[in-house]
């Protein structure tokens, strides 16, 4: 290999084992061998290197996607959704890579969103609007990567039915009947306790710095606690944080638990969590950030969430007569969209009307893409 091959492929082994912050230039030039100061002459810094990487995925993907085959709209959707499916297997470092890099840097995530939806359009031969995009594009790229991640395979002929075809009977006609609603969102009672505070303030932390940025010294200052104080209660910044994420995925798993209807239908309860969650994260953006980040810094603690939302999700879905691994992907599903769309709404700002939204994805979820036209 060149030097210049020897330093990128030691950039995406590290870059995919290690979270962005945590890698630098030395570490990859010691696992390129070569000398630290040859980096220089290919790249300037490790900021410019991870986007040479991003730049190669999302150049890979598209010509990935210039092998679509097939006579109808329903042949060039699956094969579309298999050739994803290979993309991620075949580059499962890169893909990795990108998943931190979408909303670290946003430009990659609207260039990539640019090419996915250009073959869209040309499978369905007309333009998509946002929210059909959200629908078909949220729920194929989160399926791909949640089954992945986890190595479990799924019916793409059950998901592609889905997409043109929906999964309700009904749709909701007045957001009223969500926004009236009494919502709820647990809250701790007793908000001296030293370790709440502690996690409390290293949650805003985290969510608003690099995670490699946030010193103890920094959490212990804004608290005017020592040092040690802290390591009475966590034994590491690592052990910190997923303790900070597992207070979060009880608030958002009690989200779903303890705003769950049984008198809803399927289609008006999962708008209404699409609504709960854009008013979660409303006000406390950082804490999205924080659900992505962990994802890079302790892939078990993600994995161990993912399991959970989706157990919830599919035990809402079990009235309507499908199986449990037709009802694991309709949720996941739910969550792509979900997923997609606090990316749109907090990283790359692209949709800002919420009402819109929930119309939209209600219509979706009833009548599946062919029917909007």
């Amino acid at each position: 290999m060149s030097t210049k091959e020897k330093i990128i492929e030691a950039a995406i082994d590290l870059f995919y084992e290690i979270p962005y912050g945590e890698v630098s230039l030395l570490q990859i030039s010691k696992n390129a061998s070569v000398s630290n100061g040859i980096i220089y002459k290919y790249f300037k810094n490790k900021e410019e290197l991870f986007k040479y990487l991003l730049e190669m995925i999302s150049e890979r993907i598209k010509q990935k996607l210039e092998n679509i085959s097939g006579e109808t709209i329903e042949e060039k959707l699956k094969s579309y959704i298999y050739l994803n499916i290979e993309i991620t297997q075949e580059e499962k470092k890169l893909i990795k890579i990108f998943r931190e890099g979408q909303y670290k840097f946003v430009d990659y995530e609207k260039h990539i969103k640019k090419a996915y939806l250009k073959k869209l359009e040309e499978i369905f031969e007309r333009r998509l609007n946002e929210f059909e995009v959200m629908y078909i594009l949220g729920s194929i790229r989160f399926i791909n990567i949640s089954y992945h991640s986890r190595d479990i395979r799924y019916d793409v002929d059950f998901l592609v039915k889905i997409l043109f075809n929906g999964f309700t009977n009904s749709f909701v006609e007045n957001l009223d009947e969500i926004y009236n609603r009494n919502l709820y969102k647990r809250v701790i009672l007793n908000t001296e306790n030293l370790k709440h505070k502690f996690l409390e303030k290293g949650e805003k932390l985290f969510g608003l710095e690099e995670y490699h940025d946030v010193k103890i010294k920094d959490i212990t200052k804004k608290l005017d606690y020592s040092i040690g104080t802290f390591y009475s209660f966590f034994q590491s910044k690592e052990d910190f944080l997923i303790e900070i994420v597992e207070k979060l995925k009880k608030e958002i798993l009690f989200l779903i638990k303890d705003n769950y209807d049984s008198e809803l239908d399927i289609n008006k309860l999962h708008t209404m969590y699409l609504y709960i969650f854009s008013e979660y994260y409303k006000s406390e953006s950082y804490k999205y950030k924080l659900l992505r980040d962990v994802e890079f810094i302790n892939f078990d603690v993600y994995i161990d969430y993912l399991n959970k939302i989706e157990r919830l999700y599919i035990d809402t879905l079990e009235k309507n007569g499908l199986s449990i691994s037709e009802n694991r992907i309709i949720s996941n599903i739910l969550l792509g969209v979900q997923h997609y769309m606090g990316i749109e709404i907090f990283f790359t700002k692209e949709i800002n009307d919420i009402d819109k939204l929930l119309r939209n994805m209600s219509l979706l979820f009833k009548n599946g893409i062919k029917k909007l036209d």
